[in-house]
């Protein structure tokens, strides 16, 4: 990332510019300002590509080239010139949460060295999956060790078209808590002196038990010390949540130049550290003129201010020439409304932290207890544009949530050559990317430490969409090259792939004449040889709306092999191709589109089964999962197919337009266990997100793997009125009663609210909670559809609650609209039923004994228990009989007494759901069971010769006498035999011995 170097621009410059053609002057827009800077019809936005994976992070070559990262480990490398993208390098990852490949900086003398850094979580040994929030039983605090990791910062040298992997040189190890989510930030950057900053975000998720959006300093005894960020980002011995300054030394490694926050030698301190306090601060910039290191960091995700908690959760942009303390976890913002301490084991709030002296009195603090003062943020924001002095930074976008992105500053470089540099009245501006509100500003700053003195949104989304360009979709990087052109990272709308939206894009200053865009079809992109592929360029256009002309080249050679809008080749040979597309305008301006074509293997074809895409959970449920695969060359799911541990998922919590990663693992079928609360405070939206990949084992010979992926969106069961997708005619309004402190009003007829996606799988009824009088209406994939189900409010003060059956909801995935009748405010719904969440226990079975019935005491059954669950299977089933605990087995009856038994069977799944089963029955006994007890006894050597024949011959006496009726002699007899088996001479066992007599006793009645 960063390092515009202008000693570049000179030589590069003119390699960037036009292709072809001349650029000539037109009229400005209607809407254009008196400099031509302002006028939006100056610029394009470039498409260079869209293959970019997950985006993470670019740097423009001194030849405008483009290098950009991928979080799977993937270097990719842009070549406008040619209109190809290629991953010229693969970095083994640990790719967990937000872990993985990073950032990529070229050395401030590139052009000499080679120098291509790179900063990444490297694999290690840490255990898959993701690490518990407390203690598993039995354990003590030495078990978190397992999950201490680090991120590298390395550089490798560049060979002209790849980083040679061989060269590589260690600069720094970071600490990093593993198996969590989240904030990694990772961006370098250097200042005029050479001198390396490195960004490092605070390794503490965005959620976590009760932090709902405010601080998360959570060391209660007991839980993972990553839920605390006072241990990193408030810890002054600790590199984590910091800006460090360090000089790279010529072998690799480091040391620490004068003018950081704490001079080396100080106790309890790093003297790496230049900026301390920070949260996630994503993108960085070092002012090469004046300085001034800037950066956008992340705040927490809180909607409202809490008393006993502290503020609303605020964003920051920060400008400064000093090291110092941004505040991090004790204040924000401007430092008025400081976060107060909280004690997470008892649950009560503690007094406001002192910004002018921060105290870190965490049990996992190893640095300072008492910290440098906060300094208040250059500029800092929230939800809505009175939530801070300046409201264009919540007014200028369309999307929703806070989400800064830092910048570079743009210098005007009278002598570069390029036309399409930025105009002079950018220079010195910082310009400034919202991830979730999809704008770009810029922002003029009165000095290297502020304040900001204007506030400008450039190039709008709307002036893009009227002059037919590509719009900002969530920017993830943006650096300008050596042409001084803009280059941007867009994420897109998604989460953890490469979204349909996410791109490269250069953003130029092209008075008149703009560049066509070009784009292109192809009927298939992988298969076995020979494979025809049919391409067509219809979605290619010009902005001026002229005619275009098409060439192809289709193996990417630079030879151009057909033209026209359709083109249709095949290919013979095994290899990947880059198919390219050349369109050009009239007045022979140029643009270029590939796609790559994979001939011996085929992509993957992956499909979720379960759950359903839009389908409900609660939080802390457990969902299980289903996905499908097949691939022709891998096979599908089963024996001899697909191997099922090449396909990894992803769960995560989305939040407005971006999401938090939270658990992954690896598999075709089983649970993802939810967090127990969404951890981002009432007013914020926040849902599930699985992602799943899977990367099949390549071609023949050289072909290389190919992944497919899919994703679901999953509903909280609780849908907030005001966090539907689509709001149409109503208002929302503040209300402290309302179960998201907003409510929709406003709801007349006509009016429609929209949720998308949605699935009822599982979902039995609605209770809705407005109030008013009338009706609300649910209504399927269009808001004029005939009404599914109809909520009737009833008219009284305050909040209403009305439950109402789905009893003929549609199935399938699709979009739920709600309409009013009006004279409704409505506050949420909330969708009752387990939905796509495993809420069924254990199926209990019981065999050898059977409910009600009677046993003689001589059975010995074979109890057999088994729990099967639906979704995990086999689970272990326990059970206690008359209260004691009892196994599977042979049963011995006579060992009970006579009499009525309780068999209590239960069993519980990973997900905590739990089954119980009651099986009663009773015991008795008969001269046959005694018999046959006492012929086993002896068998076993428990009752002497003699006493077998005399205890037979004294029962067979009595049987005899109780069959005639002679009652009174079948006693005498009987009580011969309990002389007898009380006699230890003759019955050696006392239990035995026991066990005779009473059955002697019952048969005497």
């Amino acid at each position: 990332m960063h390092r515009t170097l202008r000693r570049w621009a000179a030589r590069a410059a003119l390699m960037s510019l036009p292709l072809a053609g001349l650029v000539l002057p037109t009229a400005g827009s209607a809407a254009a300002a008196d400099d031509p800077a302002l006028d939006w019809a100056n610029y394009e936005r470039v498409t260079l590509s869209k293959s970019v994976g997950e985006p993470i992070d670019l740097a423009v070559l001194p030849d405008n080239r483009v290098l950009h990262t991928a979080r799977n480990g993937d270097l990719r490398l842009t070549d406008p010139g040619r209109g190809t993208t290629t991953v010229v390098n693969h970095i083994d990852v640990y790719n967990n949460s937000e872990m993985g490949l990073q950032t990529v900086t070229l050395d401030p003398d590139f052009d000499e060295n080679k120098w291509v850094y790179l900063f990444y979580a490297p694999p290690l040994n840490t255990p898959a999956g993701s690490a518990p929030q407390t203690l598993p039983a039995g354990e003590d605090d030495s078990y978190w060790a397992r999950w201490e990791g680090y991120d590298l910062l390395a550089r490798f040298k560049w060979t002209g078209d790849g980083l040679d992997l061989s060269t590589k040189q260690e600069i720094i190890r970071v600490p990093h808590t593993r198996g969590q989510c989240c904030h990694v930030a990772g961006d370098v950057d250097f200042d005029a002196d050479g001198n390396l900053y490195l960004a490092t975000g605070d390794n503490t998720p965005a959620s976590g038990p009760n932090t709902n959006g405010y601080a998360p300093i959570n060391d209660a005894p007991g839980y993972n010390p990553g839920l605390d960020t006072r241990r990193g980002a408030g810890n002054t011995n600790d590199l984590r949540g910091k800006i460090l300054r360090i000089r790279v030394g010529a072998d690799g490694g480091y040391t620490v130049p004068e003018g950081n926050l704490f001079p080396p030698g100080t106790e309890k301190t790093r003297p790496e550290i230049y900026v301390m306090g920070v949260r996630n601060p994503f993108r960085i910039d070092v002012d090469d003129e004046t300085g001034a290191v800037s950066w956008g960091d992340y705040g927490p995700d809180a909607g409202t201010a809490n008393p006993d908690r502290g503020p609303m959760g605020l964003v920051e942009w920060q400008t400064t020439s000093e090291p110092m303390n941004s505040g991090w976890p004790y204040c924000t913002g401007d430092n008025s409304q400081p976060y107060r301490d909280f004690d997470f084991a008892t649950l009560t709030s503690g007094p406001a932290f002192d910004c002018s002296a921060p105290v870190n009195d965490s049990r996992w603090n190893t640095g300072l207890t008492t910290l440098p003062p906060a300094v208040p943020a250059t500029l800092w924001y929230g939800d809505r544009d009175t939530d801070q002095p300046w409201p264009e930074l919540t007014a200028f976008g369309s999307g929703s949530g806070q989400a800064p992105m830092g910048g570079p500053v743009y210098h005007y470089d009278e002598d570069n050559p390029a036309g399409t540099k930025f105009p002079a009245y950018w220079d010195g501006k910082h310009f400034f990317g919202e991830f979730s509100q999809d704008y770009v500003a810029a922002f003029t700053s009165d000095g290297p430490d502020g304040p900001v003195g204007k506030i400008e949104d450039f190039l709008p989304n709307p002036a893009l969409t009227a002059n037919g360009q590509p719009i900002w979709d969530n920017p993830m990087d943006m650096e300008f090259g050596p042409d001084g052109s803009l280059y941007v990272l867009d994420y897109g709308d998604g989460f953890f792939r490469e979204n349909p939206d996410a791109g490269l894009y250069r953003v130029d200053y092209a008075e008149g004449n703009k560049s066509p865009h070009a784009e292109f079809t192809a009927s298939t992109t992988s298969g076995q040889g020979p494979l025809e592929v049919a391409f067509d360029a219809g979605g290619s256009t010009d902005p001026e709306g002229r005619a275009l002309t098409y060439d192809w080249d289709f193996d990417g050679d630079g030879t151009y092999d057909a033209t026209g809008r359709t083109a249709t080749h095949t290919y013979a040979d095994d290899g990947q191709f880059q198919a390219r597309l050349r369109v050009t305008d009239p007045l022979g301006l140029t643009a270029l589109a590939s796609r790559r074509i994979t001939v011996g293997n085929t992509a993957p074809t992956v499909e979720v089964i379960f759950p359903a895409h839009g389908g409900f959970f609660s939080w802390g449920d457990t969902v299980p999962y289903e996905v499908k695969v097949t691939d022709p060359e891998d096979g599908a799911v089963g024996a001899d197919g697909i191997d099922c541990t090449r396909l990894a998922w992803t769960f995560g919590l989305g939040h407005n337009e971006h999401a938090h990663p939270v658990d992954s693992g690896t598999g075709c079928a089983g649970t993802v266990v939810t967090p127990q609360d969404a951890g981002h405070g009432a007013t914020e939206n926040v849902f599930g997100v699985l992602g799943v990949t899977y990367t099949d084992g390549g071609g023949s010979g050289d072909v290389p793997a190919l992944t497919g992926e899919a994703q679901v969106v999953l509903n909280p069961s609780l849908l907030e009125a005001e966090h539907a997708d689509v709001l149409t005619g109503v208002e929302v309004t503040d209300d402290e009663t309302a179960s998201g402190l907003r409510k929709l009003t406003s709801f007349d007829e006509g009016d429609r609210i929209a949720y998308d996606p949605v699935d009822l799988t599982g979902i039995g009824a609605v209770r809705t909670v407005a109030t008013g009088a009338g009706e609300l209406q649910f209504r399927w994939d269009s808001a004029t559809a005939d009404p599914f189900a109809t909520v009737r409010v009833p008219a009284g003060d305050g909040w209403q609650t009305v439950t109402t059956p789905l009893t003929e909801a549609p199935s399938g995935t699709g979009v739920l609209y709600v309409t009013s009748s009006g004279g409704v405010t409505a506050d949420a719904f909330t969708f009752t039923g387990p939905g796509v969440a495993d809420k069924a226990g254990p199926e209990i079975t019981v065999l050898g004994l059977t409910d009600g019935a009677g046993y003689g005491d001589s059975a010995t059954p074979g109890l057999s228990l088994t729990a099967e669950d639906a979704v995990f299977g086999e689970v272990p089933a326990r059970a206690t009989l008359d209260g004691d605990p009892v196994t599977a087995g042979a049963l011995e009856l006579w060992r009970l007494p006579l009499g009525t038994h309780e068999l209590l069977v239960s069993a519980e799944d990973p997900a905590g759901n739990r089954t119980t089963t009651k099986v009663t029955f009773t015991t008795r006994t008969s001269f046959t069971d005694v018999r046959s007890l006492v012929e086993r006894f002896h068998q076993r050597g428990l009752i002497t010769d003699k006493g077998v024949g005399e205890l037979l011959e004294r029962l067979d006496q009595a049987r005899r006498h109780a069959a005639a009726g002679r009652d009174g002699l079948a006693d005498k007899a009987l009580d011969r035999f309990i002389a007898l088996a009380s006699d230890r001479h003759l019955v050696r066992d006392t239990a035995v011995s026991a066990a005779l007599v009473r059955d002697a006793g019952a048969l005497k009645g």
